[in-house]
């Protein structure tokens, strides 16, 4: 079944989710309250972009691909520095008052990265062969107007 991912609203969603959590892991909130929230949060943030980007990478034809790979990577970085905040920040939500996350916050920095390279591949990959999906080829146009 194909369906139709409108990833500009997909990934802005998910940029206001990190900015709550950046806001959360800055306060002083109640850790009984929110730590775990915040690692089903973190999970939740990780599967979404780790499906956006598959589901980029499989669409090959999508006209703003290059855009939105863009806005993939500028979403990851906000989520290293999420991770890392949490990793070596002070607050109430953080690995120095919860050293047994400290794990689960290294696997999804590892995840994070992984999922980068494949962005500043797949972006290389398309400089290289120059591709430009607002170009029509010659072949493309003749298809197009041959029944005009």
């Amino acid at each position: 079944m194909n369906k139709r991912i409108n990833f500009e609203d997909n990934i802005f969603i998910l940029k206001v989710r990190l900015r709550m959590l950046e806001d959360l892991v800055r306060l002083d909130a109640d850790p009984e309250i929110y730590l775990g929230k915040t690692l089903d949060d973190l999970a939740f943030i990780d599967a979404s972009l780790s499906s956006l980007l598959d589901a980029l990478l499989k669409n090959g034809k999508l006209i703003e691909r290059e855009e939105q790979f863009h806005n993939l990577e500028d979403t990851e970085e906000q989520l290293d520095t999420l991770l890392h905040h949490i990793l070596n920040g002070s607050g109430s939500v953080s690995a120095a008052q919860f050293p047994l996350i400290q794990e689960k916050i290294r696997a999804f920095q590892r995840l994070s990265a992984e999922r980068k390279d494949f962005i500043r591949d797949a972006r290389g990959q398309e400089e290289e062969a120059g591709f430009d999906a607002l170009v029509v080829s010659s072949d493309e146009l003749s298809e197009l107007l041959k029944d005009f």
